[in-house]
């Protein structure tokens, strides 16, 4: 594992972890919304197993990396081909989690020639799709809604959110647990059980580290249209998605692989919104990217 810092050339500072074999399969692995670099992955068996290099580089605002105001989705493109550059990384596939799918999907189109495959997990959907909302949990419909409508009042709340994350980021995980389905719960204590959850207790920490700013921003981007040419994709798509996902469910995520070209559906049965952290599905999913 290697935790840096690149110098972008607009001198902006981007945070990143470099995690397995430098000759691996590269993956750029894409934060939800909030989040950080830190996933936890330097112990992960499947990554020595399957040969991976994961690079898990933070967004604007975010953790060690520099905030940009007035960002988009599209901006961040620029930065992970620079970052791909200075890593001699030629090919790569990229996968967004939950939030950071928007962003997958962006270097997909911006990044053709050089994109491999892309892993939507758990991910985000355009608010404008019709029965967005359907099976949401009340704490994430009220994020999207006064995301479009009553941003003044989401940004007085995120505050207190980060200034409590910063000190107490373990009540965050308690109050998630309150929007979780029943899988995602067994996950969580299996986690536990593992002692694998202070590394997401130090990921929720990190994503606040500069406060609540790239949380906000975040999810003003995502609930807007997010402007990506999806026509400009030629790799294949992987959407990878629960049926009882209450934080991003599954109705949206439909009609969303409907509109996506090249895109082949993984709904998982019972499965939640911890995809990722579910050792069967985690390789279920590396093992996807490498067959593309």
């Amino acid at each position: 594992m290697k935790d840096s810092i690149f110098t972008l050339s607009d001198e902006r500072k981007l945070g990143f972890i470099d995690y397995g074999s430098s000759d691996g399969v590269p993956i750029f692995l894409f934060h939800g919304t909030p989040g950080s670099r830190i996933f936890g992955l330097e112990n992960e068996p499947l990554v020595d197993k399957e040969n991976l290099r994961i690079i898990t580089p933070k967004r604007p605002g975010y953790g060690l990396s520099s905030p940009v105001k007035g960002r988009h989705i599209e901006c961040f493109t620029a930065d992970i081909k620079e970052l791909a550059d200075d890593l001699e990384i030629r090919e790569f596939h990229v996968a967004g989690v939950s939030g950071g799918g928007p962003y997958a999907l962006a270097c997909a189109s911006n990044l053709s020639s050089r994109v491999l495959s892309t892993s939507l997990i758990a991910s985000a959907a355009p608010t404008e799709m019709e029965g967005y909302f359907k099976g949401m949990s009340i704490g994430n419909k009220l994020a999207f809604v006064m995301s479009k409508y009553f941003p003044w009042i989401l940004k007085a709340i995120l505050k207190s959110v980060a200034s409590h994350s910063r000190k107490k980021p373990e009540r965050v995980i308690d109050e998630l647990r309150s929007q979780l389905c029943e899988w995602d719960i067994k996950v969580l204590d299996n986690m536990t059980k593992k002692g694998q959850l202070e590394c997401l207790v130090e990921h929720i920490r990190e994503a606040y580290r500069q406060g609540y700013a790239a949380h906000y921003s975040d999810l003003l981007l995502v609930s807007r249209p997010w402007g990506i040419d999806y026509s400009r994709i030629e790799s294949p798509i992987f959407m990878w998605h629960g049926v009882s996902d209450t934080l991003m469910p599954i109705h949206p995520a439909r009609m969303f692989a409907d509109r996506l070209p090249n895109c082949k559906n993984y709904f998982v049965e019972r499965a939640g919104h911890l995809l990722l952290e579910s050792e069967e599905i985690g390789g279920r999913i590396v093992r996807t990217i490498k067959s593309a």
